[in-house]
């Protein structure tokens, strides 16, 4: 038996990098919010982003990477 095959899926979770746009660790229940592009449409610096990504423009008109 290898080492990798004793590995659980709480330990997976844990051994994920932290997300690459905020920072965050996330598990597979939530890598949606941090893996798959979010069409906002308003803003040409966070078209694109997930969205879990800030875009600290103070002009972008987009709901979901405002905050």
């Amino acid at each position: 038996m290898s080492a990798d095959a004793a590995v659980t899926g709480a330990d997976r979770d844990t051994a994920r990098p932290p997300c690459y746009h905020c920072g965050e660790s996330f598990a597979a229940a939530n890598a949606v919010a941090h893996t798959e592009p979010v069409d906002c449409g308003g803003c040409p610096r966070c078209t694109g982003m997930p969205a879990c990504y800030t875009c600290r423009n103070m002009y972008c008109p987009c709901e979901e990477h405002q905050f």
